[in-house]
C-alpha cells in the first residue's frame, strides 16, 4: 500500500488539520498519508526570512521520514527550500506551488495567484520567475490579511477572495491558484461565488504526488537536483540540537572525517 508524507512547513495546527482533511480526502483507498507539521519553527510563513528558517526545521522529517513512505509532499504554497530538499530527499519530493502551476498550465493561458499579505506579492512574483512561468502570469492580488486570521474572519476572506479575483479577471487570469495551504478549507464557497477555476495547490500537490508515485517517476538527481557532494561538517553543536545533528551527519557520511 503506497503512503505519503504531507509536511505542513509551519507549526500552526489548525492550519495542520486543514491540510490533513484535503489530504485524507485525495489519499484514500489504496493509499494511507501521515501529515506532520514542522517540529519547530515559525507558525506561519510569510516573508523569505520565515521560509529559510522552516527549511532547517523540516530537514529531520524530509532526511528521516516516517518508515515506508512513497513520496513527501511539502505543503505551502511559497514550496519554501523546495530545490534544497528535493536533492537531499530519499524518495519523491514535490511543492504545492510547482504541482498546482503545473495543472494550471492545462486549463488556461494565464494564471493569477491569490495570497496573503501584501508583503506576499513579490514573494509570488519571484517564484513564478524562478520557475520560468513570467509568459503565462498575469498577477498576484493579495487580501491584505494575515495567513492566521483566515479562519477567525471567514466572511471577511471570502469577499476579499472575490474581490481579488476580479481584479485578477481584469488583468487577463484565466485560472486562479489559492496562494495559501491555509487556504484549502475556502475552495468549494470560494468556486461558487467565481466564474474562472480555482485550483486549490494542497489537491493538486496531493494529486500529483500520487500520479508520480504510480508511475514510478523519480526527481531526477543529474543535473539540478544532484545530490550534494559529502563533506565535512564542522561545529555542529554551535548550531543544531543534538537529534538534528545526528541526522546531518548520516546525510554526509564524511563529516566525521
Amino acid at each position: 500500500m503506497p503512503k505519503a508524507l504531507v509536511i505542513n512547513p509551519n507549526t500552526s495546527p489548525t492550519m495542520t488539520a486543514e491540510i490533513e482533511t484535503t489530504a485524507r480526502r485525495v489519499f484514500c483507498g489504496e493509499w494511507e498519508c501521515e501529515v506532520r507539521h514542522a517540529p519547530g519553527g515559525p507558525e506561519s510563513l510569510e516573508s523569505w526570512y520565515d521560509y529559510h528558517l522552516a527549511t532547517v526545521c523540516v530537514l529531520p522529517l524530509v532526511l528521516e521520514p516516517p518508515e515506508a513512505v512513497d513520496g513527501i509532499l511539502l505543503a505551502c504554497f511559497g514550496d519554501p527550500g523546495i530545490f534544497a530538499l528535493k536533492e537531499i530527499a530519499p524518495v519523491p519530493l514535490i511543492g504545492i506551488a510547482e504541482a498546482s502551476l503545473s495543472l494550471a498550465l492545462l486549463l488556461g493561458g494565464k494564471i493569477g495567484i491569490l495570497a496573503g499579505m501584501r508583503r506576499a506579492v513579490e514573494l509570488m512574483d519571484s517564484m513564478v520567475r524562478t520557475y520560468g512561468l513570467e509568459g503565462r502570469y498575469a498577477g498576484c492580488e493579495a487580501l491584505d490579511m494575515r495567513v492566521l486570521s483566515f479562519d477567525a474572519e471567514p466572511e471577511r476572506t471570502l469577499d476579499a477572495l472575490v474581490a481579488c479575483a476580479q481584479r485578477l479577471r481584469g488583468r487577463g487570469a484565466e485560472v486562479l491558484l489559492l496562494g495559501c495551504a491555509g487556504l484549502t478549507a475556502f475552495v468549494e464557497r470560494f468556486q461558487e461565488r467565481i466564474e474562472l477555476p480555482v485550483i486549490d495547490p494542497v489537491e493538486a500537490g496531493c494529486r500529483l504526488l500520487k500520479a508520480v508515485v504510480e508511475q514510478r517517476l523519480s526527481v531526477s538527481h543529474s543535473g539540478l537536483y544532484s545530490r550534494p557532494a559529502a563533506q565535512r561538517l564542522n561545529h555542529l553543536e554551535a548550531c543544531f540540537s543534538p537529534p538534528l545533528q545526528a541526522i546531518l551527519a548520516k546525510a554526509y557520511p564524511n563529516a566525521e572525517e
